[in-house]
């Protein structure tokens, strides 16, 4: 029988430990956050958070 490990990122692991991403990830829809945190994505800046939760939020 085959082992599985799950892995689960934070949020950090998604925008880092800016504050100003940290305080708008709070804000974005959570499917928007759901599909970050699933993916291998990691966002550098507002701009790009904010244009990703749009896209995601959808």
């Amino acid at each position: 029988m085959e082992q599985f490990e799950q892995y689960y990122r934070l949020p950090q692991d998604v925008v880092g430990h800016d504050a100003a991403l940290l305080s708008y990830w709070d804000t974005m829809p959570a499917r928007a956050r759901l599909r970050l945190l699933e993916s291998d994505i990691s966002v550098s800046t507002l701009g790009e958070l904010k244009m990703l939760a749009e896209r995601f939020g959808e």
